[in-house]
């Protein structure tokens, strides 16, 4: 993974570019396969002489073209879309270099209102850490102290972690004076009369890079999706061309590589229609589902599936004329690697028939949903909150473990808490039973998965609460994995956080198929459909690397 950090001056000071070239120098001797990438440029990159100063400094000069972001201009517009195409090219940039680092403001920059917003904002969205640069000139001891401080605790209370700091021109004395609180935040000092950077200043810019940032914001989880899953991309159905986000959708997950598109539908009323809508599905293969022979192949196919439950070749030719059969079909028989649909049918006309076709892994009790929380800094996960009604023990375990491998699959470390208006043995009651039972059984499955329950809300999720509730506890106060005890709390929880905290909930993931096929809400914004797909690409992901290694394993 490449390692990074964000460099940027706090104002239009004089002496912060002599620093950033003084870093600079020195972290190339550190890391001969060093990138720099400017976030945000002043409209036209060929004018941004003083990031070009910074590349020649490298003998980089030919990264010009792909070594930035977005524009200022384009950031004052749209501040999110910005950052997303920012993140998009910097992982594009990204994966060629062992250490990144990220341009920010520079001495010669117009400086606005907003400028530190943007600061943070790019931080935090890269899941990287912030290294500030001011002015100390002039300055007393206290002062440079204090606007540190200032200056910290505005990156981290909006979740840029700042890893160090440099002043330039400060006391010379800066270094023996800061506060033990700030210790954590090395001090480094520059001064435009000598141009010296020692060695010990440079193992705290070579800290930097490898400092854990921990913060995972929206924009950032959702990059790291898009950029997962174009790495090794899948081919996934969308049965309702008919709905304009589907073929919105398609556009953008082609243009951004995110996975091959298999469109469901007449060739030419498809086409049609997306001409008519401006974008461009020219990449995606369009299917016609009403083709005799494949309709005949998977009825086929079909009929011998369900052949037990009394189902006639005839009945199989009328079922699989269904959209959701055919794209279902299509992915058990390896003509798709997945299947995402629902943004025109109920949950379970996209669902029922991947029970019926695909069936559960071996080894899974139950197919379940989980819901992927985006919050402000962190990744949580919920389960279940959109498909089975009232899990008993057995059901309940069996989500735990399949909510633990879907955290684990997307990069959250899955710490389980199996979710009661009890904690421990403070309540009592059938349902708290249940959950008692549950958790034993999840642990019995997976000793070596962190499981707490029954565990109440708070105390999952807030160390001053653990504290007092469950202080021996490895899960309390520091839960990722929520398991809810049946869909009428998960559902109602789900979107009560979504619609209180503002959190984004991606979902429902359908867990403990052999194969992955997701559901999409009726109120799906393109934006949704394409995080979904990106989601389904990377189960497949997952599914083919299992089944690699159960192969050599025989």
């Amino acid at each position: 993974m490449t390692k990074s950090f964000y460099l940027t001056a706090t104002g239009n000071t004089a002496g912060t570019l002599m620093a950033m070239v003084e870093v600079i120098k020195g972290i190339d001797k550190l890391q001969p396969n060093l990138g720099l990438f400017r976030a945000f440029t002043n409209d036209d990159i060929h004018e941004d002489y003083a990031f070009q100063q910074l590349l020649a400094l490298i003998g980089r000069e030919d990264d010009l073209e792909r070594a930035w972001g977005t524009t200022r201009r384009e950031y004052a517009k749209d501040a999110d879309g910005a950052v997303k195409t920012m993140e998009t090219r910097y992982n594009a940039f990204a994966k060629d270099f062992d250490a990144v680092v990220v341009i920010g403001l520079l001495e010669s920059d117009p400086f606005f209102p907003g400028e530190l917003d943007r600061s943070v904002h790019t931080t935090a969205n890269l899941g990287t850490t912030v290294v500030p640069i001011f002015s100390g000139a002039g300055r007393t001891t206290q002062d440079v102290v204090t606007i540190a401080r200032l200056f910290r605790d505005e990156f981290t209370r909006n979740y840029a972690p700042v890893s160090a700091m440099i002043i330039v021109d400060g006391p010379r004395d800066i270094r023996t004076h800061v506060p033990e609180d700030e210790e954590h935040t090395a001090i480094i000092s520059i001064y435009t009369d000598t141009h010296r950077f020692n060695e010990a200043e440079m193992d705290v810019i070579d800290h930097a890079f490898n400092y854990d940032s921990k913060v995972v914001t929206p924009l950032g989880f959702t990059a790291s999706l898009i950029d997962r899953a174009s790495k090794d991309r899948k081919r996934i159905v969308l049965p309702e061309s008919d709905d304009d986000r589907i073929l919105r959708a398609t556009d953008e997950l082609l243009a951004r590589n995110v996975a091959d598109i298999v469109l469901l539908g007449d060739p030419e009323s498809v086409e049609q229609r997306a001409a008519k809508l401006g974008v461009d599905i020219s990449g995606a293969d369009i299917v016609q589902p009403t083709d005799p022979d494949t309709l005949e192949k998977y009825a086929q196919e079909y009929a011998r599936l369900r052949e037990k439950k009394g189902v006639t070749i005839e009945q199989a030719r009328e079922t699989v004329k269904d959209i959701s059969f055919f794209g279902t079909l299509m992915v058990h028989m390896g003509d798709a690697d997945g299947m995402v649909s629902g943004a025109a049918h109920t949950t379970a006309h996209t669902i029922v028939p991947s029970f019926q076709v695909i069936k559960t892994k071996p080894g899974t009790a139950t197919v379940s949903s989980s819901f992927i929380m985006l919050m402000a800094d962190r990744v949580y996960v919920y389960g279940d909150c959109a498909v089975t009604t009232n899990p008993s023990p057995e059901e309940l375990a069996s989500i735990a473990i399949s909510s633990a491998e879907t955290a684990r699959a997307f990069g959250v470390e899955p710490r389980i808490a199996m979710l009661s208006y009890s904690t421990g043995t403070s309540g009592k009651g059938p349902s708290v039973d249940a959950v008692a039972e549950a958790t034993r059984i999840a642990r019995e499955m997976c000793p070596d998965l962190p499981i707490e329950g029954p565990i109440q809300y708070d105390a999952a999720v807030d160390p001053s609460v653990a504290a007092s509730k469950m202080p021996d506890s490895d899960v309390a106060g520091k839960a990722t994995v929520f398991i809810f005890p049946d869909l009428n709390a998960g559902n109602i929880a789900y979107k009560a956080v979504q619609r209180s905290s503002g959190a984004v909930a991606v979902g429902p993931v359908l867990q403990g198929l052999n194969k992955p096929v997701n559901d999409l809400s009726r109120g799906a914004l393109v934006e949704d459909i394409v995080n979904t797909v990106a989601i389904t690409a990377i189960q497949a992901q997952e599914n083919e690397a299992e089944r690699g290694e159960a192969g050599e394993s025989k």
